[in-house]
């Protein structure tokens, strides 16, 4: 018995020191453990358009010639990825009561002087399709100009006070610079439905942007988008609107107000869970293919903050396109942010930009708008987080984004086996991996 267990304990010093036969044990690497990303969401394979547009405020373009001068930029405008170009209103702009707005619209069928002639439109468009982008006008329904030539020739086409004084728009503020169109009166819908189709007949134009389209009656859009659709198929409707009934009557894009904001509320200090759970409900809403649109800014928030105050940095509101761009949906530039332009800008002031601000960041925009180009969304979508790191993982195509200053180790052989184990993305950066 005593042999037995000097033996025994023999043997147990000689496997503590490595001799004897050899042993094969597990190796954990906690380091890797810790730095390895929780799945937060995964979502089936869904097929969706996925457009990357460019929009054109004409106003930045100075006092006159934008319609050339955004021509001499389609090179530029073009090597951020954009497969839309979208213009914001082309037409001349009402004088009574009004306010510099752009959606104040004196003539539907009109071109706006300051910006150059309808043969100028044209070339520009022409020269858009040459390159392979579509076009997108931005059409104002609900309201026109007091001096628009339908408020003498046709008041009953227009919505009426008590004291029988033609009524600017209220449902969602005053709109005083407008008077407010009446959809019940069925001569405004085929005059409407005809300088709709003008632009497509007389341009060839691929799609509308539809200022305020929730403003408007869903019956009137379902049978105008019918018959753009027919005159033209394939045509584009971008509705500025957050109402998924949009998607009914419809419209192939609706606005995602609420990405912006989640976005937003990621890159300070927000949690990736609570974003990875609200997207999910946001893509359920939309029925495939269509898409909703996604976005850093637009004219309307350019009014209040430049991008780099709403996302930490330049490089910061850059992370935060690049997450909104990579998910499935479609997503917009607002013309100047690539030059990281950093006081607010009023789209109803005519400025004159300067598309060479900052080379170094706008070159970083194009190289993230070529590398998201390819992008493969097929198949099932999943997303992870970690440490304020964001990965958006498709079986062929992995994205990560750093939503916070501090640079992030992380594991990614679980995302994918062909991802190294120690991967490290710097404070709001981003790294794209096409498998």
């Amino acid at each position: 018995m005593k042999k037995t267990l000097l033996l025994s304990a023999a043997l147990l010093i000689l496997a503590a020191c490595g001799c004897g036969k050899p042993q094969t044990l597990p190796v954990i690497h906690t380091e890797d453990l810790a730095n390895a990303p929780t799945e937060l969401l995964s979502l089936p394979a869904t097929a969706r358009d996925n457009w990357q547009i460019y929009q054109v405020n004409l106003k930045m373009y100075g006092s006159s010639g934008a319609f050339q001068k955004v021509e001499a930029r389609l090179d530029d405008i073009q090597a951020l990825g954009t497969e839309i170009l979208y213009l914001m209103p082309v037409y001349p702009e009402g004088k009574e009561k009004a306010i510099g707005s752009p959606y104040c619209v004196k003539d539907f069928k009109g071109v706006n002087p300051d910006y150059g002639t309808l043969a100028e439109l044209k070339s520009l468009v022409d020269a858009a399709h040459a390159k392979g982008m579509k076009v997108m006008f931005d059409w104002v329904a609900n309201h026109t100009a007091w001096d628009n030539a339908w408020i003498k020739d046709h008041p009953a086409w227009y919505e009426h006070k008590a004291d029988g004084s033609i009524a600017w728009p209220t449902k969602d503020g005053e709109w005083k610079d407008v008077a407010q169109l009446d959809y019940s009166n069925k001569e405004l819908w085929a005059a409407m439905e005809d300088v709709l189709e003008y632009w497509v007949k007389t341009l060839d134009i691929d799609g509308y942007r539809c200022d305020y389209a929730h403003g408007v009656r869903d019956d009137f859009w379902k049978e105008a988008i019918g018959r753009l659709k027919a005159l033209k198929p394939g045509f584009i409707m971008l509705a500025e609107s957050d109402f998924e009934r949009m998607f009914d009557d419809g419209f192939d894009i609706i606005f995602d107000r609420a990405m912006k904001s989640r976005m937003r509320t990621l890159f300070n200090a927000g949690k990736a869970s609570d974003f990875a759970s609200w997207y999910k409900e946001d893509q359920n809403a939309a029925p495939a293919p269509k898409t909703k649109l996604h976005f850093v800014t637009n004219h309307d928030d350019a009014t209040e903050a430049a991008p780099a105050s709403q996302f930490k940095s330049k490089e910061g509101a850059l992370a935060a396109y690049v997450l909104m761009a990579a998910l499935n949906g479609s997503a917009m530039i607002y013309g100047s942010q690539e030059t990281g332009y950093d006081k607010v800008i009023n789209f109803f002031n005519t400025m004159t930009m300067d598309w060479n601000a900052d080379a170094t960041l706008t070159k970083s925009y194009r190289e993230a708008m070529q590398s998201l180009s390819k992008v493969d969304r097929s198949g099932a979508v999943k997303i992870y987080g970690l440490d304020g790191l964001v990965i958006v993982a498709y079986p062929k195509s992995v994205i990560a984004v750093n939503t916070t200053a501090s640079a992030v180790g992380v594991n990614l052989s679980k995302v994918a086996s062909k991802l190294g184990e120690k991967e490290s993305i710097p404070g709001y950066g981003y790294k794209i991996w096409n498998l």
